[in-house]
């Protein structure tokens, strides 16, 4: 098996990888990068083209970091129409949204036809429905909780298999439900790590701290603007004013819908089998799930400077970077003044204006603050309160690695994270899952995972002497462990003969008294070469 990353390695954005399974070419999203330089949006596709096409392509889910790239990759993909393009229902429907909303923007000759090739080629799959992607090749989209439609991609092979984890997220949200982790022992998993070096504060807590920042700054005559991802953080902030306002939590007050958000909501709508248990009965019963009388959605750009005008609100619109969109049109006009709020609801890329508003809250005095630059090269004057929360759809550093402990892969490749939150993750599982190979990939390299042939010669053993033949050879291999029972018995039975029944004949041979492995203390199934 190869692992080549040729985008979101090292890095958060511009997600791609190309898994080579039984000599077949597998692409794992094609993403680009928010606010990069001219020239550098897009994984390095001229690489993948000196690789060989892909096969196949499969998604993890919609986000533009891992679909955005989709009609770049178009342009090699016309000379192979027959790669077929996987994903969830969801997903294609919300990339539809995203990649259309783009080709509205792009005034590149003949990005809007790459778009429409691109959506043609897409093929809708169910969760946890395995089904043959290329040539015997299988694959199965698992709930990965972060957005509507978002799954972990499990590739099965003959001989080997390998779990894309995409952007996971273990907690259930208003919106939609968190990961349902596998049941499954990959060869090798490709692991995000984006917030792998920190713990996510109390949901509620954040919850209420924003319901309540939000009516006080109305209350006191200002407005808030919460620039929100389009999809999946735009729908958990509207649900969180709209229980709050309707247990009575705080008063009712306007909430502006705009941007991108609009369409989004649409599609969740239409995917209610995908949703939470409160959503699915609410619209069950007819009612809206994301608006009421208070929460509307804003239906013409006229609207933008009466709402600037007129009374205290709240406005929630895309993106949620302030990279473009809707968001921004509001920054300008609600920034320069010291009664108002904007409420910074997700993760803020390095290099992305939204980033650069979050360092000036570091300066609690406004008036000594510098001019936020915006990506159209305008300058604002930033006098208005800036507020961070975490309502993060992303697993953090104890949910991954509690993941990892789960799967137990034999290998795992970390990526989409920067270098911080790698390695400390990295440390993390090390410590944590002595047995899992842990592998800090970058965009180019080439990584790889080697099979072994297995050593048993047909004839009948005792567990003494396989053990003792097991053990001659990792010391001989110069391999160092820990092991688990499945990689011991990869070794003896070879990775196409172990199954099952194999690793637990190797467990129960490692559980009797024997003079080779004695199991690590406090970790379940783990083993080393005994001294």
């Amino acid at each position: 098996m190869n692992i080549q990353p040729f985008g979101g390695a090292d890095e958060v954005g511009g997600s791609c990888t190309l898994i080579g399974v039984d000599e077949k070419r597998i692409l794992v999203d094609a993403g680009n990068r928010m606010n990069a330089d001219p020239g550098n949006e897009f994984p390095d596709f001229e690489a993948l083209w000196q690789t060989g096409l892909p096969h196949v392509v499969l998604l993890t889910h919609a986000h533009t970091d891992h679909t955005g790239a989709l009609p770049e990759l178009e342009k090699m993909l016309r000379s192979a129409p027959n790669v077929r393009v996987y994903c969830t229902h969801a997903t294609r429907d919300l990339t539809q949204v995203l990649l259309e909303d783009a080709a509205n923007r792009n005034k590149e000759p003949g990005y809007r036809d790459r778009v429409s090739y691109t959506l043609r080629r897409m093929e809708c799959v169910g969760f946890n429905q395995p089904i043959e992607i290329y040539n015997g090749l299988k694959a199965t989209w698992i709930p990965a909780g972060h957005i509507l439609g978002a799954a972990m991609i499990h590739i099965q092979g003959e001989q080997e298999s390998v779990l894309m984890t995409g952007d996971v997220s273990s907690a259930d949200q208003l919106t939609i439900p968190g990961m349902a982790p596998p049941p499954l022992q990959p060869d090798v998993m490709v692991m995000e790590s984006t917030y792998g070096n920190r713990k996510h504060k109390n949901r509620r807590k954040e919850c209420r701290r924003l319901v309540s920042d939000v009516a006080k700054t109305i209350d006191a005559g200002g407005k808030v603007l919460i620039p929100a991802f389009a999809v999946g953080r735009s729908q958990e902030v509207i649900r969180i004013l709209k229980d709050a306002m309707e247990h009575g939590d705080i008063p009712k007050f306007p909430v502006y819908v705009d941007g991108m958000v609009r369409d989004i909501n649409t599609v969740y709508e239409r995917h209610p089998g995908l949703l939470s248990r409160r959503l699915l009965r609410q619209l069950e019963r007819g009612e809206e799930i994301f608006y009421s009388g208070e929460i509307r959605k804003v239906s013409s750009p006229k609207e933008l400077e009466s709402i600037l005008s007129g009374p205290p609100c709240c406005i929630v619109a895309s993106s949620g970077m302030l990279v473009g969109g809707k968001s921004v049109d509001y920054l300008k006009g609600l920034a320069n003044s010291p009664a108002n709020l904007i409420a910074l609801s997700g993760y803020q890329a390095e290099g992305n204006p939204g980033r650069a508003l979050e360092d000036l809250a570091k300066e609690k005095d406004p008036y000594k603050r510098e001019l936020l630059p915006l990506n159209d090269k305008t300058k604002v004057r930033v006098l208005c309160g800036i507020e961070r929360y975490s309502l993060s759809a992303h697993a953090d550093k104890k949910q991954l690695t509690d993941l990892v402990q789960r799967v137990q892969p034999s290998k795992l490749f970390l990526v989409h994270g920067d270098e911080k939150a790698r390695k400390k993750l990295s440390r993390t599982i090390r410590e944590r899952c002595p047995a899992v190979d842990v592998k800090l990939p970058k965009n180019g390299g080439t990584y790889t995972v080697k099979q072994f042939p297995g050593i048993a010669d047909g004839r009948k053993q005792t567990h003494d002497r396989i053990l003792s033949a097991v053990r001659d050879s990792v010391v001989n291999l110069g391999m160092k462990g820990p092991f688990t029972a499945r990689a011991l018995s990869e070794i003896w039975f070879g990775a196409k003969g172990t199954t099952r029944e194999t690793v637990d004949f190797l467990r129960l041979a490692l559980r009797l008294p024997n003079a080779f492995f004695v199991p690590l203390p406090d970790s379940a199934d783990v083993y080393e070469v005994k001294s």
